[in-house]
Formats: structure tokens, C-alpha cells, sequence
């Protein structure tokens, strides 16, 4: 297990009740930064239509979810960047994360962030 996950894994109830009621567990948490690090990496590597709104919106969400983390007493830049870097690493290495979350879960919490 990563740092940054043993880190998650030790917040204060208050906060862990917090990230459960949008994201429904810790893990959940990560795999969503994860996620999202990687649709920003993503967006900014490929020429697509329309990337400069989408890394607009991907920014967006990357804000709300460190304010979160920020009113909750924590490094929010910090875990987020570590988060990303996590991403990164995993890239260069040609790895592959499975969260076993499905695109409608990911979905679903995204909403709920915005």
C-alpha cells in the first residue's frame, strides 16, 4: 500500500464520514483522484475537440474536491498531488490500475463532487 493511501487510511472519523457521503469509501476517494489525474494527463497529451474546455472542467472538479480536503483541516493540494503522482509513476511504468469501479460509479460520483 501506498503512502499517500496509509495517510487516507488514518484520517479522523470526521473526516472519513465526510468523504464517505460523496464518494462512499476512502478507496472510492483515491480511485477518483486517480481517475481524474489521469483524464487530465490524458486531455492534456491527445488533441481532442474541445480540450481546452475539458481540462477547464477537469481543473474544475480538481478545486472543489481540494476544498473539500482544505475545510476539512487537511493538505488538500498536498494529497492531491501526491495522488497524482501516484498516476504518473504508474504510467511511466506502464501500469494499469484496476479500482473495480465501474464508468456509471465514477460517474455518479462526479456529480455528486460538482
Amino acid at each position: 500500500m501506498s503512502e499517500i493511501r496509509k495517510q487516507l487510511k488514518k484520517l479522523p472519523k470526521s473526516t472519513t464520514d465526510k468523504i464517505k457521503e460523496t464518494y462512499g469509501t476512502v478507496d472510492k476517494f483515491y480511485a477518483t483522484v486517480y481517475l481524474i489525474a489521469r483524464n487530465a494527463h490524458q486531455c492534456e497529451m491527445t488533441a481532442v475537440p474541445a480540450a481546452d474546455q475539458r481540462l477547464r472542467t477537469i481543473r474544475a472538479y480538481q478545486g472543489m474536491i481540494r476544498f473539500m480536503l482544505d475545510e476539512e483541516g487537511l493538505n488538500g493540494k498536498g494529497i492531491m498531488d501526491d495522488i497524482a503522482s501516484e498516476y504518473l509513476e504508474d504510467f511511466v511504468n506502464y501500469r494499469e490500475q484496476d479500482f473495480g469501479m465501474t464508468n456509471e460509479e465514477f460517474i455518479a460520483i462526479i456529480k455528486r463532487i460538482g
